[in-house]
């Protein structure tokens, strides 16, 4: 499906069953934010190592990853995402736990911190 441009993204996640993200390879991707997103409004989600996955995103911890351009791994992501209820819950609630550390109030500690040690 299709869809237009949506200011209210984070009501447009909760439509979602699943979120797809799977970018074609390590070097080239355009919404590195998505990952955070989706995984705080709390969508089971399948990735690839793209962006800032590769920092925080664990393998059928968090979500679920599959290699870079490989459809069946796509689909049997997806078919294992609707056949599992436990797996979806089990993912969404470390989804949730895994994205507080870019909460912004995190990140301004993080920046205070950095700045009072140099």
């Amino acid at each position: 499906m299709l869809i237009p441009f949506e200011s209210d993204i984070f009501s447009l996640y909760h439509l979602f069953d699943i979120h797809v993200h799977v970018p074609v390879d390590a070097n080239v991707e355009a919404f590195g934010q998505t990952y955070v997103e989706a995984l705080a409004a709390g969508i089971p989600s399948v990735f690839t190592m793209s962006g800032v996955a590769p920092e925080f995103i664990l393998n059928k911890e968090n979500a679920l990853v599959v290699d870079f351009e490989n459809a069946s791994e796509i689909l049997e992501a997806i078919f294992e995402l609707l056949s599992s209820e436990g797996l979806r819950k089990g993912l969404v609630h470390a989804g949730k736990l895994s994205v507080r550390s870019f909460e912004f109030s995190n990140m301004i500690d993080q920046l205070e911190t950095l700045y009072e040690e140099g």
